[in-house]
């Protein structure tokens, strides 16, 4: 890797190439033994999406943070599907698709308390992070990370990052 990232959108702009399935497609509407949807997704449906970059040497509290996150994550009423991936390239970012029966259900999770605890220490423990949602309609295909990148890329704002954490 080359020198740190100064600021969101010079992560965001990291190489990918070497992007990761670390937890592949799995929730209700995925056949386990395909990877694929067991049945067509709803007409409308909730894709939310986030990228972090984690700073070295927070990898312990990392796991357990994201531990409770997912098995949180994994009961939770309106989850459809949910992917993980990370890029040890672009400084190792951490990536996620979840899609979500709609808005509610989304924010249900967003405003869990493991969530919640997990969101007030990741200031510390990431250099940057974004994230965003959009309506999923096709109904036949799941997302990809590189849409959810270019959905990132359209959302971003100028400017520094309110998140960025320069140390």
């Amino acid at each position: 890797m080359s020198k740190i990232p100064t600021s969101l959108h010079e992560f965001a702009a990291g190489d990918e190439s070497d992007l990761q399935i670390v937890v592949p497609w799995t929730g209700p509407v995925i056949d386990p033994e395909t990877g694929g949807l067991r049945e067509p997704l709803p007409e409308s449906y909730l894709v939310a999406t986030s990228v972090g970059w984690p700073k070295p040497g927070h990898e312990e509290i990392g796991a357990q943070l994201n531990a409770a996150i997912l098995e949180d994550l994994w009961k939770r009423d309106g989850l459809l599907a949910a992917t993980l991936a990370i890029s040890p390239k672009s400084w190792n970012a951490a990536r996620n698709l979840v899609l979500w029966r709609d808005k509610e259900a989304l924010d249900a999770f967003l405003f869990s308390e493991a969530h919640l605890t997990a969101a007030r220490r990741t200031k510390g423990l990431m250099y940057d992070w974004e994230g965003t949602h959009w309506i999923g309609t096709s109904t036949t295909q799941l997302p990809t990370f590189a849409e959810a990148r270019a959905r990132l890329d359209a959302v971003r704002p100028p400017g520094p990052s309110p998140f960025h954490s320069p140390d």
